[in-house]
């Protein structure tokens, strides 16, 4: 019987994408690192720049459906709320 590993998605993967936007972290950032640092890449964005960002994490968030652990998604759900806001 052949064995299936799926790659979960982690904080590191989702800071990975952040860090794709010139958002300021380190590859192992907690949770609340990830948040100040995307707010306060929020205060200098473009309008332009904050549509990118929001569509590539729903497309991100649509690719790891299922295979995203808790806290990565408990973060990425905060940042699509915040992005979706503004």
């Amino acid at each position: 019987m052949a064995m299936m590993f799926a790659d979960l998605v982690d904080l590191v993967d989702l800071t990975g994408q952040l860090r794709e936007f010139g958002i300021n972290l380190n590859s192992d950032a907690d949770p609340g690192e990830i948040n100040q640092a995307t707010e306060e890449w929020l205060l200098s964005a473009t309008t332009e720049q904050v549509k990118a960002l929001l569509e590539s994490l729903e497309a991100f968030q649509q690719a790891s459906q299922g295979l995203i652990l808790p806290a990565a998604k408990d973060v990425l759900d905060t940042l699509l709320d915040e992005l979706r806001s503004r």
